[in-house]
């Protein structure tokens, strides 16, 4: 029997359909193969990413910082750490609102953790939202994992409220979480210098300007307040020791001003 034309038509047809759905197929087995090693090779690289964000940061070289975290946090945003450390760097350059809209995106997932909301917390003070900033602390302090630098941010919030005597409590409780640490001893310093007790502050800060993880930061925040007391002397050293000539040429200028203004 002659089998129809129409047949061999339908034939043909279904055949090159599942050829197609075959391509198809393969395809996408190819595409989601190419993915996957992709994201490996990726992934791979995260161990010198970190590292050279933790180099970048160590240089003060911020916006390479942000970077690096960002290329980790892309990669994997349910990364608790690396949204805090994306969101720390886009802080240091300026940008705490996109800090901010970062960490949202990770408490979402992660609605309690205790660094997302003192990080959440910090972006909110530097960008002036202070209510913000004060419910993002208080819920982390509810937290049952207990973090230093939670207690020195609501320290920090509690010293723009003008509240001094709250915030060295914060900063005390601090300490205690993690003795000695310089960042602590810093903000401490500078509560102390705001509430007039300058040679208190001194003291914190020689103490944090000390440490083995001291930073330029602190060095030049002594170096303020003993150009404050009119120990102008050792304020041009410290200023010497880690600023470009002509910023700490600028700053022995502006520190003997300070000198000659309290003589008169």
């Amino acid at each position: 029997m002659r089998i129809p034309d129409i047949s061999f038509a339908f034939l043909l047809t279904v055949l090159l359909l599942n050829g197609c759905s075959s391509d198809v197929k393969k395809q996408e087995k190819a595409t989601a193969k190419a993915t996957a090693t992709a994201k490996e090779e990726t992934l791979s690289l995260q161990p010198y990413l970190k590292e050279a964000a933790q180099q970048s940061a160590s240089a003060n070289d911020y916006p390479a910082a942000a970077a690096h975290w960002g290329a980790i946090y892309d990669e994997d945003p349910s990364n608790v750490q690396a949204a805090v450390n994306f969101a720390v760097n886009l802080r240091y350059i300026g940008g705490p609102r996109e800090a901010i809209i970062i960490l949202d995106k990770a408490l979402a997932a992660h609605p309690d953790d205790p660094l997302l909301l003192t990080e959440r917390s910090k972006a909110h003070t530097a960008a002036g939202d202070l209510e913000l900033a004060l419910a993002d602390i208080e819920r982390a302090l509810k937290a049952p994992v207990k973090i230093w630098s939670t207690y020195s941010t609501h320290g920090v919030i509690l010293d723009r409220q003008g509240h001094q005597a709250e915030a060295e409590v914060a900063y005390q409780k601090a300490l205690e979480l993690s003795p000695g640490n310089p960042k602590i001893l810093n903000n401490m310093a500078l509560s102390l210098a705001m509430a007039g007790r300058l040679d208190e502050a001194i003291s914190t800060l020689r103490r944090a300007a000390q440490h083995v993880e001291s930073t330029v930061q602190i060095r030049q925040n002594l170096s303020l307040l003993l150009a404050m007391k009119g120990e102008t002397d050792e304020a041009g050293e410290l200023a010497r020791a880690d600023l470009p000539a002509a910023i700490s040429a600028n700053n022995i200028a502006y520190f003997q001003s300070l000198n000659e203004a309290a003589a008169n």
